[in-house]
């Protein structure tokens, strides 16, 4: 059978297998086969996943020639998966750690200072247990954050009194 007289149903299936078998390839979701598909079609993402997903009930002329066309001069021009994209460095340095413990050691001070104002307050306002029981427990959080993120430092962190702030240290 031609590929002119394909229905456009039969087009839709067509170019979902396409994307299935790009998706394969790539070891990816179905959306990055879309993706190369399109490409290679010559036509936007949100254009080809309209087209085959059948959300796009009535596809415009160019559209319905492009992917004609597209499957009438074979599907080898499918451009070969795309190299993956450089990482962006997700990992945090000694100085970024550094800067992390810092502000986790300022706020937990903070809250230190706010218990003491707390004890020392006289008069007829009476102070809960349940404010008590709040700072408490968001002083434990900000611990246990400073120790995870300070577990994946690979140095010592120490106040500096001169600079007012936490400073990697070198490891023996």
């Amino acid at each position: 059978m031609s590929v002119n007289f394909l229905k456009l149903h039969e087009m839709q299936t067509a170019m979902n297998s396409l994307a299935v078998e790009e998706a394969e390839k790539s070891g990816k979701k179905i959306t990055a086969g879309i993706r190369t598909v399109a490409d290679a079609v010559g036509v936007d993402y949100a254009t080809m996943k309209g087209f085959v997903f059948g959300t796009i009930k009535k596809p415009s002329e160019r559209t319905v020639d492009r992917v004609r066309l597209f499957l009438r001069d074979g599907e080898s021009q499918t451009p070969p998966p795309q190299e993956p994209r450089a990482a962006k460095s997700a990992a945090l340095n000694n100085d970024d750690i550094a800067i992390l413990l810092d502000l986790l050691s300022t706020t937990a001070m903070d809250i230190r200072e706010d218990y003491q104002r707390l004890d020392a307050q006289t008069g007829d306002y009476a102070v809960s247990n349940s404010t008590y029981h709040a700072l408490y427990v968001r002083e434990g959080r900000l611990n246990q954050l400073r120790k995870k993120v300070e577990s994946q430092a690979s140095c010592k962190f120490d106040f500096d009194v001169e600079l007012q702030s936490v400073v990697p240290v070198e490891s023996d």
